[in-house]
């Protein structure tokens, strides 16, 4: 049996790690240099770069584009800052200058990442000048969502957490990589077996697990601090949210058929509102998917990317 280290030997980062204050992030390129004033785009991901690996090279066919993986996932060392939602977007905001990936940009966050690449937006408007959100969390959804289901969210991410650090204590025995790879096989099961054999790679690096047990435990924080920045516009920059119209089937076994139906009506409200915050947004519904549409039908996820980036050289 490979154990971690053997498997971590074996993918080494596919992109550069660039010091970003006393620690390292991972950053991958492709596609052409951009022309002067022509977008670049970057990808911010919910769990680590590897999940774009649909998208990023098709989208590399017209534009410049970039996935990293947050402090402490994929191959990205592990910061000595709390992961919340400011530090997390002063993070990535560094490690843009400091790799020479010049504005402008669009962004595109899947997930707690459109969490992410919205607060970044706030921060440096100048700097962005598109977004695709796929399937993106919103700052108001455990708050907005029947009971049921934001008891059953809580519940689960503190269940996760704790399998998390389980595994973080178990994985230096390597016996972690067989269910890792089974797991994968789940989660990537349209992506190549050998970017799915680098995802088991990079889950098993000493940081992954602790980190993504303290990205868990930090999403409620992450919520209230974009709450908290108020952001009721982001300009008229051209914007695409791509929503996943079948997610919640699973849920129709483990909650009454009322609960199910009002968090679809809600999920499609406030999906609805992160695609008013431009008047040049669209919401796209995608039909067979589940939250990982980029995985599931990465398609849409590219076709809205060139949507957005033409609209934007136009």
């Amino acid at each position: 049996m490979r154990i971690r280290t053997d498997l971590a030997a074996e993918y080494p980062p596919p992109g550069r790690m660039v010091d970003v204050g006393g620690y390292r992030l991972h950053i991958n390129g492709q596609g052409p240099d951009p022309e002067h004033g022509t977008p670049t785009v970057v990808m911010e991901a919910a769990e680590f770069s590897l999940s774009w690996a649909l998208v990023q090279p098709e989208v590399a066919r017209f534009a410049s584009v970039w996935t990293y993986d947050r402090a402490g996932l994929g191959w990205s060392e592990r910061s000595p800052k709390p992961r919340t939602a400011g530090n997390i977007v002063k993070e990535l905001h560094c490690l843009l200058e400091r790799a020479g990936v010049a504005p402008p940009y669009v962004l595109v966050g899947h997930s707690k990442g459109g969490l992410f690449v919205r607060l970044y937006a706030h921060e440096y408007p100048h700097e962005v000048v598109g977004m695709v959100l796929v399937d993106a969390a919103h700052e108001e959804q455990e708050l907005r969502f029947p009971e049921a289901v934001a008891r059953l969210n809580q519940r689960s991410r503190k269940q996760t957490a704790r399998v998390l650090r389980l595994m973080a204590r178990l994985n230096s025995t390597g016996l972690l990589a067989p269910v890792l790879k089974r797991y994968s096989d789940q989660l990537l099961s349209t992506i190549p077996e050998k970017v799915r054999e680098m995802g088991v790679a990079v889950v098993l690096s000493d940081s992954f697990l602790k980190t993504a047990a303290e990205e868990t435990i930090s999403l409620d924080e992450n919520y209230a601090a974009v709450r908290a920045a108020h952001i009721v516009t982001l300009g008229e920059m051209p914007l695409i949210v791509l929503t996943a119209v079948d997610q919640f089937t699973a849920l129709e076994s483990r909650l009454p058929a009322r609960d199910v139906a009002q968090l679809r009506k809600v999920v499609s409200e406030l999906q609805g509102e992160l695609s008013a915050l431009s008047p040049n947004g669209k919401l796209v519904r995608v039909e067979g998917s589940g939250h990982h549409i980029h995985v599931d039908h990465p398609q849409p996820v590219i076709d809205a990317i060139r949507e957005v980036v033409e609209a934007v050289e136009h």
